[in-house]
């Protein structure tokens, strides 16, 4: 919760100068996220792309991924500015864009990472409990796909960096400076609490699209991923709000190898 002896967690007037420019505060995230964003080229062309839009076909594989990556492109862009313009009015910092405090950042980031990895192995021993209870549909997809080197870097740098860009910097910023025009700057331990449980939900749901291209969307597929996505988000957008954007992206990051190394133990 936010607190006055955390620099992170002051929120100035808006009338209040950000320490740094708005060019400083966007293009190292901006920069950041595209680098996550172009991991997406590792993924294979989706076959259920190829049945909807079969004009796709004849193009070569490299420039349907390259169209593919329009659209987050799109979106990136405008989450960095969003978060670059927002970000600092409601107390949410970051280290890259200049507006948190460096120290003691190691110490910060080392305990967002082994937060990352219990939640990992806490979302995959959950998606074990639960795996029976998804259908055969849902178990032989998992079964017939492994985690590849690809699958793994793309989870670090889209998953731990971009999407972080996306949800925590540009949503959950925007969402913080709706309801604290709403409620009032004396409520912003409520506004950022409820920004943070809001941007989780919507984490949650923005995987369902790819969900439903690969299988078919079931009550207790959606629920499962609602819940295992909502629960991390949850501790993404705490660290942030905390600390700053960077505790969330390692803590994303390290999500991911702590699911792996659930999985394979679990297998």
């Amino acid at each position: 919760m936010p607190n006055s002896n955390n620099p992170a967690q002051t929120v100035p007037n808006e009338a209040t100068n950000p320490p740094v420019s708005l060019w400083r505060r966007a293009i190292w995230l901006g920069l950041l996220g595209f680098v996550g964003l172009l991991s997406l080229l590792l993924q294979p062309v989706p076959s259920a792309l190829l049945e909807k839009a079969p004009e796709l076909a004849a193009m070569p594989p490299f420039a349907i991924k390259a169209v593919m990556l329009i659209n987050p492109l799109v979106l990136l862009i405008g989450a960095v500015l969003l978060g670059a313009v927002l970000a600092h009015r409601v107390g949410l910092r970051s280290l890259l864009a200049g507006t948190a405090t460096a120290h003691p950042w190691p110490r910060t980031l080392a305990r967002a990472a082994v937060l990352g990895l219990l939640l990992g192995c806490l979302l995959a021993g959950l998606d074990h409990l639960l795996k029976p209870h998804l259908g055969s549909a849902w178990q032989s997809l998992v079964a017939n796909t492994p985690t590849s080197t690809s699958t793994l870097a793309i989870g670090l740098l889209y998953g731990g960096i971009t999407e972080e860009v996306l949800l925590r910097w540009g949503l959950m910023s925007l969402l913080a400076w709706c309801l604290l025009k709403l409620l009032g700057p004396n409520r912003q331990p409520l506004a950022l609490g409820c920004a943070v449980l809001i941007s989780a939900l919507l984490f949650g749901a923005a995987h369902l699209p790819v969900l439903a291209m690969q299988t078919e969307l079931t009550p207790f597929l959606i629920a499962r991923t609602m819940l295992l996505n909502t629960i991390a988000g949850v501790l993404y957008g705490w660290l942030f709000m905390r600390h700053y954007l960077e505790a969330a992206m390692v803590a994303h990051t390290t999500t991911h190898l702590g699911m792996l190394a659930g999985r394979l133990s679990l297998a």
